[in-house]
């Protein structure tokens, strides 16, 4: 149940809340039936009459001011309740990392917003009729037990539809999640890829491809909503006659008969159209909540999911081997290389050279402890980290060919968020070569979607500034600087290796002679060759 990650005591001040709104009904009933009853007495006491309308209408005014209390506490817990599920599924989905996207924004967007709608709210509003319910009843009872009986009775067709019509409404939910996903896919497709349509003139085939993944998505939204309308229909219509005509029928007999006064006989039925009317809705909100199951399913994964603190400081490093690595895929079973072996000493610059496609990039993220080797192992100060992530991340950071740029300051692409004191941050800033820009621009500078606003070899730079600040003492290097111009390519060479304390392993399939100078190591993956200055 979502509602159990709202506060306690937000829950239940909204369930006292909802009994006196509760009460309201009985209130006005009971109210009615006095003024009827004085009504039909052949009395004519006006001032009575008046004196019972004017306490109606102050009882009223107490409930509406309730009421909003109520309406305000209620919004409170939804507004909670829909953090505490946004943030879960936030550390859920950064903490895999999946490169495939689409199903994670499909849960943060349309997903989340129908748990909130047809979830949330929906359970909120089932302890409100349940408590409307429970009151009618209960002074039904105290007014008339045969005609609560009758009324009771009747309840039973409303049931029977909405268990018939539940098991169709989470089928349509689970058909619609799936097209809603694929839709957002498309979209994110479609906008992504709009330079090369531009391109290649094929706009029309890319538009055509995301509308229509569009018209399935809409129609299996219209499927569901029309069904949980068609559900709500027949739940209406059998409790209209079952549950009002029949049971007002037989009232009528009994006040013809003298056995029900006309004043108790108009509050049963107000009564009981306010225990029926609870009773359909709930079964309305089930089907709502039912709805959500898929979403909700997915939601819970993440709710369960427990984020490791791996915040691990590396204190000191004394080397890492690498021990006969040999990689296969997990797909296709093809080996990617076979007997790579290395060694690398605390500040040491390493070279990894080999053709593209030969497998560079998955040796670093073995290091990393990202993918497990068929064959060998991987020391960090002499202990075995081959495969395990939590022991082997901390003493790397990583410099990509393309790094990530979040739309943010140029000081959050720097410190991702940490807190950091200014003197360090000064100091990895001169060292990333970026005082200039700082100096022009100051670190409060928004540095646009993916960096736009930041030139190739700054964004370079900033990636270089986050290494260093990170303190670890292995620095990776992807093909860092194969997509800039030969003079950038140098500067920032000189930037990545002038650091003494430390290490630098960088892969590369092509490099200049002056940057290969700059090396202690060269290895020649391919060729299992090793070059090392003299």
């Amino acid at each position: 149940m979502s509602l159990k990650y709202a506060k306690k005591s937000q829950l239940i001040s909204f369930t006292i809340l909802a009994a006196i709104k509760a009460c309201n009904i009985v209130f006005v009933a009971y109210m009615i039936q006095i003024m009827l009853n004085v009504a039909s007495s052949g009395s004519h006491d006006y001032m009575h009459l008046i004196r019972l309308a004017i306490l109606t209408a102050l009882g009223q005014m107490c409930f509406m001011g309730s009421n909003f209390v109520y309406e305000t506490v209620k919004m409170g817990i939804i507004r909670d309740v829909n953090m505490t599920l946004k943030r879960a599924n936030l550390r859920y989905l950064v903490d895999q990392g999946e490169p495939d996207v689409k199903s994670g924004l499909s849960l943060m967007t349309n997903d989340l917003k129908q748990i909130e709608t047809n979830r949330i709210t929906a359970q909120l509003d089932m302890i409100f009729q349940g408590l409307s319910f429970l009151g009618a009843i209960s002074f039904a009872f105290y007014s008339s037990w045969q005609m609560t009986i009758v009324f009771l009775i009747a309840t039973i067709a409303p049931a029977l539809v909405q268990m018939i019509t539940s098991p169709i409404i989470t089928k349509k939910s689970e058909i619609w999640a799936k097209t809603n996903a694929n839709y957002t896919q498309n979209v994110s497709d479609s906008l992504n890829g709009a330079q090369a349509t531009k391109l290649y003139n094929v706009r029309t085939n890319i538009v055509t491809r995301a509308a229509k993944a569009a018209q399935n998505m809409e129609n299996a939204l219209r499927n569901m909503t029309l069904t949980q309308a068609w559900a709500l229909e027949l739940i209406y219509s059998a409790a209209e006659l079952f549950c009002f005509i029949v049971p007002c029928t037989i009232g009528g007999i009994m006040m013809m008969q003298g056995n029900l006064k006309v004043g108790t006989l108009v509050m049963m039925v107000d009564l009981a159209m306010n225990f029926i009317t609870p009773v359909v809705t709930l079964f309305n909100e089930f089907n709502q909540v039912k709805s959500t199951v898929p979403m909700w399913t997915k939601t819970q994964v993440a709710l369960d999911h427990v984020m490791k603190d791996d915040k691990q400081k590396i204190d000191h490093f004394e080397g890492m081997e690498v021990k006969g690595l040999s990689y296969v895929t997990n797909s296709d079973h093809k080996e990617i290389f076979d007997g790579v072996s290395l060694q690398v000493k605390p500040g040491q610059k390493v070279l990894l050279m080999a053709p593209s496609g030969w497998g560079k990039t998955t040796l670093l993220r073995l290091l990393l402890g990202l993918k497990k080797p068929k064959d060998g192992e991987i020391l960090l100060n002499g202990k075995n980290v081959t495969g395990k992530w939590d022991a082997a991340h901390n003493y790397f950071s990583y410099v990509n060919q393309k790094p990530f740029m979040f739309d943010d300051t140029l000081r959050f692409n720097i410190t991702l968020g940490r807190q950091v004191s200014d003197e360090k941050l000064k100091k990895v800033i001169h060292e990333a070569g970026l005082d200039e820009l700082v100096k022009d621009q100051g670190l409060d500078k928004q540095v646009g979607e993916n960096g736009s606003e930041l030139s190739g070899g700054q964004i370079q730079r900033v990636e270089i500034a986050r290494a260093l600040l990170s303190g670890r003492p292995i620095l990776l290097a992807d093909e860092a600087t194969s997509a800039l111009d030969p003079q950038l390519s140098l500067d920032i060479h000189k930037t990545l290796l002038k650091n003494p304390n430390v290490a630098v392993i960088e892969v590369a399939h092509k490099i200049s002679p002056e940057e290969k100078a700059m090396f202690d190591v060269i290895i020649h993956l391919d060729k299992h060759t090793v070059e090392t200055k003299m």
